[in-house]
């Protein structure tokens, strides 16, 4: 009986951690402004302005690569994913297209979460996408 009562504390007590691992992880996350500063360890070339905003209720808008997103996400075991995304469909140049491509795969098939004081790191199947907070002043 003690070893049953005990296996059961224990356990609701993992349950209750990593929930407010999960909701301290969220609140990190929502009501920023993130620039994507490199794709896989390479630096994106400044003239993209490649950006994510995670809003109340993981709302999620940016700008791809030169087309604008938006959606929603969930964060399921530190894993983020917006699915299914909208965008815009405007005539990117090759430079462009390989950063929203990467940008899309990357939010749209789920990304493991790695947040460190004011950088964001996405990494994906095929990609990681290493962002930099730039909120709104």
């Amino acid at each position: 009986m003690k070893v049953a009562m005990l296996t059961a504390s224990v356990l609701l007590l993992t349950a209750c951690s990593s929930g407010s691992a999960l909701k301290e992880m969220q609140s990190n996350l929502q009501h920023h402004h993130w620039e994507l500063t490199a794709i896989n360890g390479k630096a994106v070339d400044s003239a993209i302005k490649s950006d994510l905003e995670i809003g109340e209720h993981f709302t999620i808008n940016g700008l791809a690569g030169c087309n604008r997103f938006f959606g929603s996400a969930t964060i399921d075991h530190n894993t983020l994913i917006a699915d299914p995304l909208a965008s815009t469909r405007m005539a990117c140049s090759p430079q462009e297209t390989k950063v929203e491509k990467a940008v899309m795969e990357t939010l749209g098939k789920g990304a493991t979460i790695k947040h460190e004081n004011q950088l964001l790191e996405l990494t994906g199947e095929h990609y990681t996408l290493t962002y930099k907070l730039a909120d709104w002043m």
